[in-house]
């Protein structure tokens, strides 16, 4: 009786579809910090586990490049020291990070500054590692979505108190549209990876 109790709670906790899966491959220049990285890891997967995203966290000297990157959803994400090259407004959420696209390939790369992000989540009394794992999730939501914002949300160009409280919170996601957008360009990435 126990072992059928327990079978069908396996079974009936067993989602009926699986999450879609994307790889993201995370470089570090300088010394960010393990922890750093394992709560900014932590906080993406969370904001991608809210569309029934999951991401697999490889090894940067694993992850493929070019075309065939961005063909298998496998993306790298570069943890840098300093700031953009180019001058932005101080709230923009370019001088914390980009994602790097090219007229008629997908993109794949995305870079992070995380000393940036550091004063930053200071400035506006914001956990580290959460900030560096919601701009992580917003450029993996570029190189999936593409170079457009939103007016709100985590797509969008320059986070207000709002976006910073329900970051706080860990309530700062993808809107519908996003998410649904997303789990399309994976899932038609999974069927074309098992067709051929």
């Amino acid at each position: 009786m126990r072992a059928a109790m327990w079978l069908c709670a396996v079974v009936c906790t067993t989602p009926v579809f699986a999450a879609e899966r994307m790889n993201v491959s995370v470089c570090t220049e300088g010394h960010p910090g393990s922890k750093l990285v394992a709560e900014a890891e932590s906080e993406a997967s969370a904001v991608f586990r809210s569309l029934d995203v999951e991401i697999a966290w490889t090894q940067c000297r694993s992850a493929p490049i070019g075309e065939e990157a961005a063909r298998q959803h496998w993306f790298t994400v570069r943890l840098r020291t300093g700031k953009p090259f180019f001058a932005t407004p101080a709230l923009s959420l370019d001088t914390l990070g980009e994602a790097f696209f090219a007229d008629d390939r997908p993109a794949y790369l995305a870079e992070v500054y995380y000393e940036a992000v550091q004063q930053f989540a200071s400035q506006r009394d914001v956990e580290p590692g959460v900030l560096l794992g919601c701009v992580i999730a917003h450029e993996l939501g570029h190189l999936l979505l593409g170079p457009g914002h939103a007016p709100h949300g985590i797509m969008r160009a320059a986070w207000n108190n709002l976006e910073l409280d329900e970051m706080r919170f860990g309530r700062l996601k993808f809107n519908s549209a996003e998410s649904d957008q997303i789990r399309k360009v994976l899932e038609v990435s999974s069927d074309n990876a098992s067709g051929s």
